[in-house]
């Protein structure tokens, strides 16, 4: 006896972290970014999250569930990138 067997369905992959934070932050939007600086330890919006997905072409993927926050080490570029850029 043979069984015919159809390939699995393609997964679709859930966003579980944030894509790296030097590919999405120069591209968002001023709005955006004075936001994220006020309290850079609050969780992000849903709006936010799926900008960063537009952003990093990752838009056909679900929306991600759940709250996201910035690692320690996005906080600490942050931090850099503020001290180099004229906010004026």
């Amino acid at each position: 006896m043979t069984t015919i067997l159809e390939p699995p369905a393609p997964e679709r992959h859930t966003l579980r972290a944030l894509p790296p934070i030097g590919v999405w932050w120069p591209m968002l939007e001023r709005p955006l970014q004075r936001e994220v600086l006020e309290n850079p330890n609050a969780p992000l919006r849903a709006f936010v999250v799926r900008r960063i997905m537009e952003l990093c072409e990752l838009d056909d993927r679900p929306m991600p569930r759940g709250t996201f926050r910035l690692t320690e080490n996005e906080r600490a570029y942050l931090a850099g990138w503020t001290h180099s850029v004229d906010w004026d």
